[in-house]
């Protein structure tokens, strides 16, 4: 798409109606593991509620799609109860679809309108809204909170997605002048192209440096121009996108006896993240929680909330202690950085680094530094909180004599900064998928189902991840009936009927055979096998 793909504007056009921009443009369902029950538990019972076990409770999910947030939720969490909605009827079917393919008994999807919700869907544990609440209109926006008061159990948790300001308003600006472009289009197909054409001409015609205009346009473009069109046209290109402070949100919610519990990213509620001077401002002009939020996203020009709430009634405790690690799981890919650039560290030292946030620390602390190897190693599998002390005082001199009592709480207050500066994530069950490649290794039924057709599967931590060609086409063996000999004759067979392809420079080669597949093939297994375990694929 360039400038040049500009169109004038013509009369409006007509398009065969439905029900829904939904049904005409399905949104894609992936998982979001910030709505995991496992996430809200954890936030839930860190901040002082006791939350429904997570292994036998209701979940409710607000505009479901085509189920690829709580069909994997299901599978992995058999003894509980899922329930979805969503007023689209094709991507109900879709998901109708995927359950019955799967056989699965405990997730049920419905074609249903919000504003028709009623006491009939029962109670839930926990409640899930993403991706709804700022693109539907006011009255939509009442029910969903009216839902949340409704449908939750005395102790249960709702999880709602918003847009915030201040930070939409420079993106508003640009939807905006989308909106206006394509103001006599219907076709989605036209209008996300012209949408796309007008920010490729804006950014030709505003040079980058033209304060902050310039750099607003070009990075809206750079975000913009690697979604997919499903993605522009209902975030951006949709007639209902309304944006909140936070405040804002938070006294609707309160209307309806829902209050702020926190935030699915605990790391976002933290002062401690900001230099040190800003932190100390948030502190002295923000006395309570909800004016230090506001002020935070000011500081930060948020543009987007993961919000947690719950029963006004209930008391919240945000004051975590030694006690908060009880029963509590860690992970984090933590590695050790050799020669971290542009810092001096002192003898002794060790420096690691977050893989996916980034985020790194140093220490001379030898019971820190094994902790944190063992953790690093042990992912993706979570490691127990007890196993770490164990481990610290089996590998560490200092601490083989050390008072138990005094090491678990220093070590649980180490934790606790390392959780809430986002470096380490704290849940309260194992994990539920294994490393470990065995005799007859497993995937999802989810996982083989997508890898059908997609390259972007549902992994054991609720996560969407990339696979190659040959190891998504390998997952659909891998399903925990099969030997590796099984596995690696399918992956033979795939080789020789042209269901795979095997390149050189770019060209296609002529399958191989015998003893030479035989090697290609068991070389290939292994090296995907591999892959799966360090993805958490493989499920027990």
């Amino acid at each position: 798409m360039t400038a040049e793909s500009m169109q004038s504007n013509e009369p409006a056009e007509s398009l065969e109606a439905s029900n829904t921009s939904y049904d005409i443009v399905p949104y894609p369902s992936h998982p979001f593991r910030q709505t995991h029950p496992e996430r809200l538990y954890a936030m839930a019972r860190m901040f002082g509620l006791t939350p429904t076990d997570i292994n036998n409770c209701r979940v409710l999910e607000i505009g479901c799609a085509g189920g690829g947030n709580i069909i994997p939720m299901a599978e992995l969490l058999p003894n509980s109860q899922f329930v979805g909605f969503d007023l689209s009827q094709k991507q109900i079917e879709s998901a109708q679809a995927s359950i019955d393919k799967l056989g699965l008994t405990n997730v049920e999807v419905k074609q249903l309108d919000i504003l028709k919700v009623d006491e009939s869907l029962g109670k839930f544990d926990y409640v899930l809204c993403h991706g709804v609440y700022s693109w539907v209109p006011p009255e939509v926006r009442a029910k969903i909170l009216e839902i949340c008061r409704d449908c939750l159990t005395p102790q249960g948790i709702a999880y709602v997605s918003y847009n915030t300001l201040p930070g939409w308003h420079l993106r508003g600006a640009i939807r905006d002048m989308m909106n206006y472009h394509t103001r006599t289009l219907n076709d989605p197909q036209k209008k996300t192209q012209q949408a796309r054409a007008l920010l490729e001409f804006l950014a030709s015609a505003v040079h980058k440096d033209a304060g902050a205009y310039g750099s607003m346009i070009h990075s809206e473009l750079n975000l913009l121009k690697n979604q997919s069109d499903n993605y522009l046209y209902h975030d951006h290109l949709e007639t209902d996108n309304y944006q909140f402070y936070f405040h804002e949100f938070v006294e609707e919610a309160n209307k309806y006896d829902l209050q702020y519990l926190a935030e699915s990213h605990l790391a976002t509620m933290w002062t401690g993240n900001f230099p040190k001077e800003v932190a100390q401002t948030l502190e002295r002009v923000a006395p309570d929680i909800i004016q230090r939020e506001q002020y935070a996203d000011f500081v930060r020009n948020r543009m987007f909330r993961q919000t947690l709430l719950c029963p006004r009634r209930v008391k919240v405790d945000r004051a975590l202690n030694a006690q908060t690690l009880d029963g509590a799981w860690l992970s984090s890919p933590m590695r050790r950085i050799d020669n971290p650039p542009g810092s001096e560290l002192p003898e002794g030292a060790v420096s690691y680094r977050n893989l996916q946030t980034n985020q790194g620390l140093n220490t001379t602390d030898a019971r820190m530094i094994a902790a944190l190897d063992l953790v690093g190693q042990s992912f993706p599998l979570a490691v127990s909180f007890d196993d770490m002390i164990a481990h610290v005082q089996q590998t560490v001199e200092a601490a083989k004599t050390a008072d138990p009592d005094a090491l678990r709480r220093e070590m649980a207050n180490n934790v606790i900064h390392l959780t809430v500066g986002g470096l380490v994530e704290l849940s309260y069950s194992p994990s539920r998928f294994t490393k470990e490649i065995t005799v007859k290794p497993k995937t999802s039924g989810v996982s083989r189902l997508q890898a059908a057709s997609v390259d972007r599967l549902t992994n054991g931590r609720h996560e969407l991840i990339k696979l190659d060609d040959l190891t998504r086409h390998i997952v659909t063996l891998v399903d925990g009936e099969k030997t590796h000999h099984e596995i690696r004759n399918g992956l033979k067979t795939m080789l020789t009927d042209g269901t795979l392809t095997m390149r050189k420079d770019g060209e296609a080669m002529e399958p191989p055979s015998g003893e030479v597949l035989e090697r290609i093939a068991s070389e290939a297994l292994a090296k995907a096998l591999d892959r799966l375990s360090k993805a958490a694929m493989l499920i027990s």
